[in-house]
């Protein structure tokens, strides 16, 4: 993990009610966030999961060829959250998992039945499927989708995920899909 990361972990260990989050083994924290730079069609998802200790980061560049808004850019990012979570689940056994977004209305577009736009109602698809999905396989794990709030404000493990989401942005477009492995780290405490 490169120098920017170790300080934000260490930022996030500094505070109690993230620290709590790391060491916590009943509970598994993912902060997922989405990142666009539209002039260049350049996309990318991010996830920062928290676990017994451990923090790791995964993103991948979107295969979008054209700005869908940040809607749809943040299903997408919870849809990755859903898969870093079903790969975590082969190995860890939380008892509850918490996604947190930045999407304000997500809890409302989950529930929406009429889309302005295709493209939101097929992200929510998307979305719902991998939540179906992910339920089949591990009914025991209680998975939980909230809005990060008055939380985002100082919290370094969104930062660690805004920023994985803009270095997976840029990527070359070979990669597009492709779930990277950005960092994880074991701490001591």
């Amino acid at each position: 993990m490169d120098a920017i990361k170790y300080k934000l972990i260490k930022k996030a260990l500094a505070s109690p009610s993230q620290r709590q989050n790391i060491i916590n083994k009943g509970t598994m924290f993912l902060y997922c966030d989405y990142a666009g730079f539209v002039s260049h069609n350049d996309y990318g998802a991010a996830c920062c999961a928290v676990y017994s200790r451990t923090v790791s980061i995964t993103a991948k560049k979107l295969p979008i060829d054209r700005d869908q808004g940040s809607n749809y850019g943040e299903m997408q990012a919870i849809v990755l959250s859903l898969e870093t979570l079903s790969a975590a689940l082969l190995e860890l056994r939380p008892k509850i998992a918490v996604i947190f977004t930045d999407c304000s209305r997500i809890l409302r577009i989950i529930a929406q039945d009429r889309f302005a736009h295709p493209h939101d109602e097929q992200g929510r698809n998307e979305l719902l499927a991998a939540l179906a999905n992910l339920n089949g396989l591990f009914p025991e794990v209680d998975v939980q989708i909230k809005y990060i709030s008055k939380h985002k404000k100082n919290n370094y493990f969104h930062r660690l995920a805004h920023n994985a989401a803009r270095e997976a942005a840029v990527l070359p477009s070979i990669l597009a899909s492709t779930i990277m492995k950005i960092g994880s780290m074991h701490l001591d405490l």
